[in-house]
């Protein structure tokens, strides 16, 4: 998965294990309550369109420790992020084989202090995803050579009366030993003292449809809102 391969995910904390988390954070880890209200407003499988062909698996993770950086692609060996946070909820379904199952789709939520600086975040996300664009080498996990081709802008639709960003990555491979090609598609949103975002990751070499991008925009967009009715 494109993006995901730039975050290190393991599961320092399962809803489904009900876990703790071991590393210090710099506000208090939220309590197995709090975890279960936060997944419950999460991405289900009943939310997804069936057209985006998302297979069963599930996982759900909580990490609360410093030195998060929300990724937001890769440009020739740099990793254009957000500024470092200590809180991520992520809720993903799908790819139960990262070689014959790519195709996946996860919800991430990173919530902040107050909704001033989840606000200042948004603002640096908004100047950092500009530069996800043109043509870049990526080396990936295989050590064989990727190119890729970075896209961003701003979403039609809008949550609170702000519009989205949306980022869309695809990769050809260019040697042998290389990666298996395959696309992403990231859709933010700021929503209240959260900013969230939803991943598509699918095989590169069929494509990603007008009418599948379409979806994976929706569907952010209702998440979203959804927060916001339960805010």
């Amino acid at each position: 998965m494109m993006i995901r391969r730039w975050v290190c995910l393991a599961a320092v904390a399962s809803l489904l294990l009900g876990g703790g988390v071991a590393a210090a954070a710099a506000r208090p880890t939220p309590t197995p309550e709090e975890q279960a209200k936060v997944f419950a407003r999460m991405l289900t499988r009943a939310d997804i369109p069936k057209s985006l062909m998302v297979s069963p698996g599930i996982e759900y993770t909580m990490k609360a420790h410093a030195g998060q950086h929300q990724s937001l692609c890769d440009k020739n060996g740099r990793d254009i992020q957000g500024r470092e946070t200590d809180l991520l909820y992520q809720v993903e379904l799908g790819e139960t084989n990262v070689e014959t199952d790519p195709i996946a789709i996860e919800q991430k939520v990173w919530p902040y202090a107050s909704t001033q600086q989840a606000l200042r975040e948004w603002q640096y996300i908004e100047q950092q995803a500009k530069l996800c664009t043109g043509r870049t080498a990526w080396r990936g996990e295989s050590g064989g050579g990727n190119i890729q081709y970075l896209q961003n802008g701003r979403t039609s639709l809008t949550v609170d009366g702000r519009t989205g960003i949306w980022i869309w990555i695809d990769s050809r491979k260019r040697a042998t030993n290389s990666d298996n090609e395959d696309g992403g598609y990231y859709v933010l949103y700021l929503v209240k003292d959260t900013i969230q975002s939803v991943e598509y990751d699918y095989p590169d070499a069929k494509g990603l449809p007008f009418a599948a991008r379409a979806q994976v925009d929706q569907l952010a967009w209702r998440l979203a809102e959804r927060w916001i009715d339960t805010y």
